[in-house]
Formats: C-alpha cells, structure tokens, sequence
C-alpha cells in the first residue's frame, strides 16, 4: 500500500531525505504530505497527538510508524 510521508520544503531536514532515500530503496510507494502551512501542519499535529512536533513522520496502512529512526526499525522487524 501507499504508505503516506508528512514532510515540509525544507531541504535542510536530513530525516524527510533520509526517509524518501530508505523508503526509494526499499520501492516502498509514497505520497508525500506538504506540511509548510502553519494552520494545516498545527491540525495535524493535534489530529495524532503523542505530543508530536517534527517531520516526516510515517503511516502504513493508517498506523502512524514515527519518524525516521522508528521507520529503519520497523522496516527491520
């Protein structure tokens, strides 16, 4: 399945490249979800809770994996 990426154009986050270079790697499909709008990146943040305040920050199949870090360990299992 698509597995949804929240990301913002920001090309100095090493995690949101590291995390489409991983998920390329893997010939994972992605979409990526533009976060650079304040309004709309504050609603989603407050829509997953867990205190979550960074990107990218990974689903698959609607169950939020995390950023990074958790998506290596995941992809590992």
């Amino acid at each position: 399945s698509i597995c949804p990426v929240t990301s913002q154009p920001d090309w100095g986050n090493i995690y949101i490249h590291s995390t489409s270079h991983l998920l390329d790697s893997k010939k994972i499909s992605y979409n990526e979800i533009d976060l650079s709008d304040d309004s709309e990146r504050l609603k989603f943040y407050e829509k997953i809770g867990d205190n979550v305040k960074t990107v990218p920050q990974v689903f698959i199949d609607d169950k939020r994996i995390g950023g990074f870090q958790d998506l290596k360990v995941f992809l590992d299992e």
